[in-house]
């Protein structure tokens, strides 16, 4: 082989290490696609960052809820704990029914409280037949929940009404209505259970959702420290420079090779 061939095969081979070097221009693409996965990420990440943060915003709401009716009825159950304290004392009074009026103000009392139990305008432990909805719903994107309204106003409503039928200067009559306040008393405290219970299972689905939302919040963190952008040209860099210097190696071999063959 003459010279001439190998100088043949160096310009083949520089040829070849122009076409290696003009993929450098290339990682623009390379860093395009990155910050278009990059992207793509962080719309992503700011979907479920706010559907997490709507979720805990509701959640928040029915929790508050489930507060703003136990207070109430704590302090409905005060009125019927002072009902029954007078019918217990009904003996100091020279003529029992005359207890039916401070009776009737605790039942008014009672009743108030009800009706000035809201959330967001909503009655929450009252409801009438202007109500449209007979449930209190708290939604979210992974779950739902519920609990019937309660409408603790028949409560003071049966025994006001029960208490003018009689005559409490009956000792079977006045036992009957300390009867009926003790019962409207148990079912007030099973409404009062069930608030307890279904705030509770907010308060850990709550808790759940803080969980998910530092998790996602710590893996944004991550990211944004690794920098995909820059990692992807890097990378893409290192390649090509790898690549060349297997270039420049085979084509000092070859040369290498024919130089040999020419001299022998």
């Amino acid at each position: 082989m003459d010279v001439n061939s190998i100088s043949n095969n160096i310009s083949t081979l520089n040829t070849s290490s122009s076409l290696n070097l003009d993929k450098i221009g290339s990682s623009k693409s390379v860093t395009k696609t990155s910050e278009d996965g990059a992207n793509l990420y962080i719309n992503e990440y700011n979907k479920k960052r706010d559907e997490l943060s709507s979720n805990v915003q509701s959640l928040n709401d029915g929790i508050a809820v489930t507060k703003i009716a136990q207070n109430s009825i704590d302090k409905q159950q005060g009125y019927l704990k002072n009902i029954q304290t007078k019918l217990e004392n009904a003996n100091s009074y020279e003529n029992k029914n005359d207890l039916k009026q401070s009776i009737n103000e605790d039942l008014r009392n009672f009743n108030q409280v009800a009706y000035d139990t809201k959330f967001k305008r909503e009655n929450i432990i009252a409801s009438n037949y202007y109500d449209d909805k007979a449930t209190i719903d708290v939604n979210t994107k992974s779950a739902n929940f519920s609990i019937e309204k309660p409408n603790t106003p028949t409560y003071a409503n049966d025994i006001f009404e029960l208490s003018n039928s009689l005559d409490l200067n009956n000792p079977e009559a006045l036992q009957a209505l300390s009867s009926k306040v003790q019962s409207s008393s148990n079912q007030l405290q099973s409404t009062y259970n069930s608030f307890t219970e279904f705030g509770n299972k907010l308060e850990n689905n709550a808790k759940e959702t803080i969980k998910e939302q530092v998790n996602l919040y710590n893996e944004n963190k991550t990211n944004k420290d690794r920098n995909f952008g820059n990692d992807s040209t890097d990378f893409s860099k290192t390649n090509i420079n790898a690549n060349m210097g297997y270039l420049a190696a085979s084509q000092a071999n070859i040369v290498q090779a024919q130089s040999v063959r020419l001299l022998s």
